[in-house]
């Protein structure tokens, strides 16, 4: 009688401990993107954590889109808008400069194991609507956020540019809020993961 009385709370929390696993480290190792810049440093760190975070940001901002006919929470779409626009600001600065700084233009794919693992990933958001997809947007995103946060935690440390330094820690105060919020709301409309 008690096994079963606590295999609640063991489902539980091994699901809480995948989660926070696959947040981290979704395939048991570092997620592609800051696996290349860990060994970086000095103007080449910036200009490929300047290459990449522009490529995260845009697979940020087309998951984001996706809110605007697949959810009908307007808190949602409104946090959807609000997190395109500040990218795009950020992508605009981060463009502007890569030519001032390196003389270079953004790649269309600056890591191509990322790029992959995002294009498997976007049909799992894209084909879903209403409840399902707002499951998956607070999952997913959040996950999305997470590796952001940890290569702008290795641009506050490795960047020689001041601008860079300030600009990646507001990406990683903004992000690890914007988490707060969907967890937030994930537990709330949907209950404990």
């Amino acid at each position: 009688m008690k096994i079963k009385s606590i295999m609640p709370l063991i489902a539980a929390l091994a699901l809480i401990a995948a989660t926070i696993g696959f947040a981290h480290d979704p395939n048991g190792k570092v997620d592609a993107m800051n696996a290349t810049l860990t060994p970086l440093k000095g103007a080449e760190f910036e200009q490929s954590f300047l290459q990449q975070m522009i490529q995260h940001h845009q697979s940020g901002i087309e998951m984001a889109k996706l809110a605007k006919d697949h959810t009908k929470r307007a808190e949602l779409q409104q946090f959807a808008d609000k997190m395109i626009a500040a990218q795009q600001a950020e992508i605009e600065k981060m463009t502007g400069w890569l030519k001032d700084w390196f003389k270079a233009s953004p790649k269309p794919v600056a890591n191509e194991a990322a790029d992959k693992e995002m294009k498997m990933h976007m049909p799992m958001l894209s084909d879903k609507h209403n409840a399902d997809f707002d499951k998956a947007f607070l999952q997913m995103m959040p996950q999305h956020h997470h590796m952001a946060v940890e290569m702008a935690e290795q641009a506050e440390k490795k960047s020689t540019h001041s601008e860079l330094k300030e600009l990646a820690a507001k990406i990683a105060k903004d992000q690890q809020e914007e988490i707060k919020q969907m967890k937030g709301w994930a537990q709330g409309w949907f209950g404990p993961a």
